[in-house]
């Protein structure tokens, strides 16, 4: 078995697909090219096991109980893996691992194939996959609700995306508690002031996408917002953060909270969860000013 799917933020774009890759990727594991000159001297000799498709399957079960533990019970996880079985998934998951075997197969027929390779391009095709199992055919045993609308952003470039609209698709504020300011001309003024002196400090040509107003009195002083470039947010006695985009190393669920380049963050289970996925899909995407 290959190690465990690890949800790493990909810190280098092809050069040749500008899909985003592990900052490690010394070929891209969607158009094979090579990336970093000074790695060509990689061992490109690695071979597919003869029981590749049961490593990889044996894979998606790790990584399945993986991410219930980030998202939702993994208590749960037996009853998840026997809906696999029962919703007729098994079925899409074997023709997406065949297909994946597919591309490793060209590759490693080009003298392109390595470890990193096959990881890179295996957690891509899991990413998707585990989202489309567990939104769509989980409905019924997932904790933190996530909205099936999020799946039509699988399969797609930076380029095609509206950002605001993605972002309200994945945060679903229609279904949580938070007051959340998207017409700004209908925010109250002092509000906006608060915002811009505790925590947002966008550039000039930055788009601000909302501001979700998180203070226990409603003066806005502590929140977080998103831009076209970076999210904001400042919680009580912290210190307001900054993360970009481009910028974005590590994404972590801790127990009740998640942290951001190490940074703190926590508004609620479900903003948590979705706000986690936000970032990794626009991480995903491979972002570029």
């Amino acid at each position: 078995m290959f190690k465990a799917i690890d949800y790493i933020c990909f810190m280098q774009i092809c050069w040749n697909c500008n899909i985003g890759l592990p900052d490690e990727a010394k070929y891209c594991f969607n158009c094979g090219v090579e990336q970093d000159q000074q790695l060509i001297q990689e061992d490109t000799s690695f071979k597919l096991p003869s029981d590749i498709e049961q490593q990889l399957t044996e894979d998606f079960f790790v990584a399945l109980q993986e991410q219930l533990a980030e998202e939702q019970d993994v208590q749960l996880f037996e009853t998840y893996r026997e809906k696999v079985y029962e919703s007729g998934f098994r079925d899409i998951l074997k023709r997406k691992i065949q297909q994946l075997i597919e591309q490793l197969k060209e590759l490693e027929e080009n003298n392109s194939l390595s470890e990193v390779v096959i990881l890179g391009l295996r957690d891509r095709v899991f990413f998707d996959l585990l989202d489309y199992f567990i939104i769509h055919f989980c409905k019924d045993l997932n904790v933190v609700a996530l909205p099936e609308v999020i799946l039509k952003y699988q399969d797609v470039n930076w380029s095609d995306i509206n950002l605001f609209t993605m972002v309200m698709d994945y945060l679903d504020f229609d279904s949580e508690d938070e007051l959340v300011y998207t017409d700004f001309l209908k925010m109250p003024v002092e509000k906006i002031k608060n915002a811009g002196k505790f925590f947002l400090f966008p550039e000039k040509e930055e788009k601000i996408l909302f501001i979700c107003d998180q203070s226990a009195f409603g003066s806005c002083k502590e929140g977080f917002a998103l831009t076209d470039q970076a999210l904001y947010w400042k919680a009580y006695l912290e210190k307001a953060k900054v993360v970009h985009y481009n910028n974005i190393r590590l994404l972590e669920k801790e127990k009740d909270w998640i942290t951001i380049n190490g940074f703190f963050f926590n508004v609620s289970r479900n903003i948590n969860v979705k706000l986690l996925k936000l970032l990794r899909k626009i991480n995903q995407l491979g972002i570029r000013e």
